[in-house]
C-alpha cells in the first residue's frame, strides 16, 4: 500500500507551518535535549535492537530525539515538513536521511519499520488518519512511541508564571498540555489498530538562563508566529518573571513518554534500567520519578 496523495490528506496545522518554519534557530538552540533513562527505557519497550531496527522519527523538527538514537547504530528515517527545520536536521545529521511528508502521508513503503517515534509532536496531528498511515508503515508487531517534555508549573513557581504568560498567546491551538489528543485514542479504530496506551514519567533539570527561556518561548510556534510588538511585550513579562526568581539555575521539566504496540496478544510487566526508579527525595532538587506498566507482546 501506498501512502495517500497530498491532495486527498488532512493538512498540517497553519500555526506549526508559520511558527516552526520561521524558528528554526530558537527551536534548535533552546529547545531541552531528553533525559538519557527515558531514552533507555523507550527503547526498551519499542524492542529495539542495534544494527537490525528500522526507526521512523516522525515529525522529526530539527533531530532533538534523533541525534539520541542515531549512535545506537538503527536504520533511521526521519519525515519532517517545514524546509527550514528539515535543512537544520540535515546540518547536524547528515549521515541520517530526512524525507519531505507528514504524518498523513507518511513517504515511506507499507510494512517497513520496526518502530515509530513522534517527540513532541504528535498533538499537531492526533487524527485517525495518522494513525491508519503509522499503522501502514510498521511491519506486524512494530510499535510506536510518542514522547513529550513539558516545562513543569508545579516544581517552580517562576515556571508556573512565565507558563501562564506565554500560554495566553496559544491561539486555540491543540497543545500537548490540553489533552485533545488523548481522543482519537478512544475511537473503535484506534482500537482495532493499536493495544492500549501505556506510559512513563520522568523529571528532568535542564540549563537555564535568560537566554534560553526566552529563546524557548519564542520558539513555540504560536509565540513565533506574533508581530514584533507581541513579542517585544512578552519579552518584557518573561525577563521580569526570571528576575525575580531566586533560583534560576535549572529548569524543571517534565518529561512523559507514551508506548503503543499493534494487536495485542497478552500483557507481562517489563523491566526499565535502576536509575529509572527513583522516588522525589527532595522537595528543592527534583528527582526523578518513574511511572512502570505492563508492556504488551505481539503476534507477528
Amino acid at each position: 500500500m501506498s501512502p495517500p496523495s497530498n491532495a486527498s490528506a488532512p493538512k498540517v496545522h497553519e500555526v506549526a507551518v508559520k511558527g516552526f518554519d520561521s524558528e528554526p534557530v530558537a527551536y534548535e538552540s533552546s529547545r531541552p535535549s531528553y533525559p538519557e533513562d527515558a531514552v533507555d527505557c523507550l527503547e526498551e519497550h519499542l524492542g529495539l535492537r542495534s544494527g537490525e531496527s528500522a526507526v521512523l522519527d516522525l515529525g522529526a523538527g530539527s533531530g532533538k530525539f534523533t541525534r539520541l538514537l542515531a549512535s545506537k547504530n538503527y536504520h533511521l528515517t526521519a519525515v519532517e515538513p517545514s524546509p527550514s527545520m528539515r535543512a537544520t536536521f540535515a546540518d547536524i545529521l547528515p549521515n541520517v536521511p530526512i524525507l519531505d511528508g507528514t504524518a498523513f502521508a507518511i513517504p515511506l513503503e507499507s510494512a517497513s519499520q520496526d518502530a515509530v517515534i513522534v517527540a513532541q509532536a504528535f498533538h499537531w496531528f492526533a487524527q485517525i488518519e495518522t494513525l491508519r498511515e503509522i499503522h501502514r508503515v510498521l511491519k506486524p508487531g512494530g510499535r510506536l512511541g510518542l514522547v513529550w517534555n513539558l516545562e513543569d508549573r508545579a516544581a517552580k513557581k517562576w515556571v508556573a508564571s512565565l507558563r501562564d504568560v506565554y500560554e495566553m498567546y496559544e491561539m486555540g491551538t491543540p497543545q500537548y498540555r490540553l489533552g485533545l489528543w488523548k481522543k482519537v485514542w478512544q475511537t473503535a479504530e484506534a482500537e482495532e489498530l493499536f493495544s492500549k496506551l501505556e506510559d512513563a514519567h520522568f523529571e528532568h533539570e535542564t540549563l537555564c538562563t535568560e537566554d534560553l527561556v526566552w529563546g524557548r518561548v519564542c520558539s513555540k510556534s504560536y509565540v513565533a508566529c506574533q508581530s514584533d510588538e507581541v513579542k517585544a511585550r512578552l519579552r518584557e513579562q518573561v525577563l521580569a518573571i526570571l528576575k525575580s526568581a531566586d533560583d534560576l539555575e535549572r529548569d524543571p521539566t517534565f518529561h512523559e513518554l507514551w508506548k503503543e504496540g499493534i494487536r495485542q496478544l497478552r500483557i507481562e510487566p517489563q523491566s526499565c534500567p535502576a536509575s529509572a526508579r527513583h522516588l522525589a527525595t527532595s522537595k528543592h532538587i527534583p528527582a526523578v520519578e518513574f511511572f512502570l506498566y505492563s508492556t504488551a507482546h505481539f503476534i507477528t
